[in-house]
């Protein structure tokens, strides 16, 4: 049976005098899914941070675990669960026939299945019948939990535990008795601070009333008990209660009522010390409820209430408690309970958060809220953590957690709502030439800004209206996006790729070649590929006008222009290169194969053509004997001297001419003729 509060992991029940936590981080509330979001803390001196984008949400149904009953629980109708200076979980019951105190063990997480210590009677002052228990802290930071129980006037007792600072402590054990003689069959006992004074509450299950427990200055009192009677007359067998103050200050207890399967709203008004006004709430699906706890996430309250002989879970959202307005839902058929007799109080560990149930059967059952699936990431411990995005529409809850485990841990949560993304309607991807310019439009209806982005060879950038049309002419390929606002805050961002066609001629450098000598045109600039053809002019001399890189053997100066052209798109850049003949030397090779019968190297003689008048061209063996001789430019040595084979050696030639610039050229060399 739970009677609290907020969704913290410290119980410190001083924060309900805090109505809501101050605003830490800046998120929006609205975007739409793949919408990048950014989120800036406003406290950017933490020690630590812990983002969570997909955080569990109680909005959402949970998943249930029955984790059995061998956890030393036989009869218990309480549990609480708490995170420990030391960075363990525990959970305590106290079981009713035979008055015994359990303590369970989770380690550094709620995931982990738990051991349990019984710490057995502590000495024999745990009474008989306990019906609640509550953990809290007291002023000085130290743990103390509170028990009521009894069946009737005469068994019926407040008991307290003090752990002191750790939850793994022995507590020390105080019973109060029935002192003031009002408590009959006590349930649903909570303690609050108001100012400086302590109050603590429960409801007699036997003859319907509420009482006030008051503490003074310290929850350690002893506390004079206040018979507050049945609030216009609302009360009926109640079971557990729980108490919130609501964001304009005011007190409120929900109070189950086993028999009349009713909810109790009691309104105190601005003090837990005033005499409340009772009203029943009209929930339907309740049935026998035997437990309730509050909960507080993102500046919504929730109450879940245990049906004992319907296990369901009953969930109450409120928008606003001073008005009453909330939305009520049965989540039935959850794994692990089974006739449910308490829940602990809701505990976030990182993205998931938990209640523990006790079932009349004595097993335990765990509830948990899971992170989802659908962020980008699902959490960061950076201060400014990187942009995420939603992948399906859906109402997402984000937290901040900052100072994890010391004294100035604080956590906020918000909740950001992913729409679908609305109809719109832009061009394709499209593709130009280098130089040329695209057209691009976007349509989207409703919104309060069209944009292009970025701000880059474009013609029109943004409007009010619900087209946009732009002209771009960018140098390279690059997205452009099309950024549509709308007024709930969601942003639509839309690419396109416009890829720019960039064709490259590259003739290569302007040359000068000796006379008969080959050259490879084309430099390394020259965009090449299947998706492009070539074309050089003219076609004097070239091996393959077609080809990115024919060779040459130029008889005279030539100018040559290259055209490279996209197959498909018609893109173009051209190209020339100037080569230059000149005719400065006698242009021989040093060796010749007449037998070879190749088609290059059968014949000894001149390879230039800018000798446009010879002399002579002689050859003679090495005992100075003329072998061959011309004056006919074209006429070439086959070897042989009067009809016979030369034999193999070294053979000296001389030149002497004119070329076609007036310049007289004269030379003689060796060659090596080879059989």
């Amino acid at each position: 049976m739970r009677r609290c509060l907020i969704l913290i992991v410290a119980l410190i029940m001083a924060q309900l005098n805090v109505l809501y936590a101050q605003t830490t981080f800046i998120a929006p509330d609205t975007v739409c899914i793949r919408q990048p979001i950014t989120m800036t803390p406003v406290d950017t001196n933490a020690s630590s941070y812990y983002w969570s984008f997909c955080s569990g949400y109680l909005m959402n149904r949970p998943n249930g675990n029955l984790l059995g009953a061998t956890f030393g629980i036989t009869n218990a109708t309480d549990i609480e669960i708490a995170k420990d200076v030391n960075g363990n979980y525990y959970g305590f019951a106290i079981n009713r026939t035979v008055p015994e105190f359990i303590r369970l063990e989770f380690g550094t997480s709620l995931a982990n299945t738990p051991t349990y210590t019984s710490l057995g009677n502590l000495g024999g002052t745990l009474p008989q019948d306990i019906n609640s228990i509550f953990l809290m802290k007291d002023d000085l930071g130290n743990n103390v939990m509170f028990a009521v129980g009894g069946a009737s006037i005469g068994n019926s007792s407040l008991f307290r535990l003090d752990f002191g600072k750790s939850l793994a402590n022995k507590p020390n054990a105080v019973n109060m008795h029935n002192h003031s003689g009002l408590l009959n069959a006590p349930r649903g006992f909570f303690a609050v601070k108001e100012g400086a004074y302590w109050y603590g509450f429960a409801v007699n299950a036997l003859n319907d009333k509420l009482l006030r427990f008051d503490f003074g200055t310290n929850i350690s009192n002893t506390p004079n008990v206040i018979d507050v009677g049945n609030p216009s007359g609302t009360l009926s067998q109640p079971s557990d209660m729980a108490v919130v103050r609501d964001v304009t200050g005011d007190w409120n207890i929900f109070v189950t009522n086993f028999a009349t399967n009713t909810l109790t709203h009691l309104d105190f008004g601005p003090s837990i010390a005033l005499l409340p006004t009772g009203t029943v709430m009209p929930v339907a699906n309740l049935l026998n409820p035997s437990s309730i706890i509050l909960a507080r996430e993102c500046g919504t309250d929730y109450l879940f209430i245990a049906n004992a002989t319907k296990n369901s879970l009953m969930r109450i959202a409120f928008s606003d408690i001073p008005s009453m307005t909330y939305t009520e839902r049965s989540l039935d058929f959850l794994a692990g309970m089974k006739s449910t007799v308490g829940l602990s109080h809701v505990i976030r560990e990182k993205d998931n958060l938990y209640t523990f149930v006790v079932n009349a059967d004595g097993s335990l059952g765990s509830l948990v809220f899971t992170n989802c699936t659908s962020s980008s990431q699902r959490s960061s411990t950076e201060k400014f953590p990187a942009p995420f995005t939603y992948s399906f529409p859906g109402r997402y809850s984000v937290f901040l957690s900052k100072d994890e485990g010391l004294p100035t841990a604080s956590m906020e949560c918000h909740t950001i709502d992913a729409l679908a993304i609305p109809g719109i309607t832009i061009v394709d991807d499209t593709l130009i030439c280098q130089g040329d310019t695209a057209s691009l439009f976007g349509i989207a209806f409703g919104t309060t800004k069209l944009e292009w982005r970025p701000n880059y060879n474009i013609s029109h950038i943004e409007t009010d209206d619900d087209a946009l049309f732009t002209r771009v002419y960018p140098e390279y390929s690059r997205p452009y996006h099309f950024v549509a606002t709308y007024p709930n805050g969601c942003i639509v961002d839309s690419a396109i790729i416009v890829n720019v066609s960039k064709v490259k001629a590259d003739a290569g450098v302007d040359r000068v070649v000796s006379d008969g000598a080959t050259t490879v045109l084309g430099g390394p600039m020259t965009t090449e590929g299947d998706l492009f053809s070539y074309d050089w002019t003219p076609t004097n001399f070239l091996s393959d006008p077609l080809s990115p890189n024919p060779s040459t053997t130029p008889f005279y100066d030539v100018t040559y222009a290259l055209r490279v052209t996209t197959k498909f798109l018609g893109c173009m850049a051209t190209d020339t290169v100037v080569v230059r003949v000149g005719c400065t030397d006698v242009n021989l090779p040093n060796a010749f194969t007449p037998e070879d019968h190749s088609a290059n190297n059968d014949f000894f003689g001149l390879i230039n053509k800018n000798i446009i008048k010879l002399n002579f061209f002689r050859i003679f063996d090495r005992w100075g004997k003329e072998v061959f001789s011309t004056t006919d430019i074209s006429e070439q040595w086959n070897g042989q001297f009067n009809g016979v084979d030369c034999p193999y050696g070294v053979y000296v030639w001389s030149v002497d001419g004119f070329c076609s610039s007036g310049k007289r050229i004269s030379k003689q060399g060796n060659v090596t003729l080879i059989r």
